[in-house]
């Protein structure tokens, strides 16, 4: 699999020019996790920071808003690692650039509530794993405790 340095997600709106850069300029007052870096006016292109916290990592979303007609908007969102780090599979970076686009979602609508970030998922292999060491471990126990009496 090619090493790759960017995701990219696009989709069209019904909107206008104006509420589709307002709607986009105030996502990060109802995100806390999304930041605005700044806005390039020569291409129409607004820059956030997309943080997980959770998992510590940092994502630069560059945002591209591109008129196609009086009532449609195609909205372009480009993501990539703040450190500039290449990578054959970013699941991570996936789940960001689709949370962004389901606030900018609510944020067109008008309704905040809508927006629902995705929650991060426990593998079944680390729950599995936790199991055994502790089964392991009160079954070791039990053992020493007898062994010790």
């Amino acid at each position: 699999m090619p090493r790759q340095n960017f995701l990219t997600r696009e989709s069209f709106v019904t909107a206008s020019e104006k509420q589709a850069k307002d709607s986009l300029l105030s996502i990060p007052a109802f995100v806390s996790n999304i930041s605005l870096i700044g806005e390039n006016k020569i291409i129409q292109s607004y820059k956030f920071s997309y943080e997980q916290p959770v998992k510590n990592l940092v994502y630069h979303v560059d945002v591209t808003v591109l008129p196609l007609n009086e009532e449609y908007i195609r909205i372009s969102l480009h993501g990539r690692h703040a450190n500039g780090q290449s990578f054959n599979h970013d699941a991570d970076m996936a789940v960001a650039l689709h949370d962004f686009e389901a606030a900018l979602q609510a944020a067109l609508k008008g309704d905040t509530s809508l927006y629902q970030p995705a929650q991060p998922k426990v593998k079944n292999t680390k729950k599995f794993v936790q199991f055994a060491l502790a089964f392991v471990t009160s079954i070791s126990l039990f053992f020493l405790k007898k062994k010790l009496s």
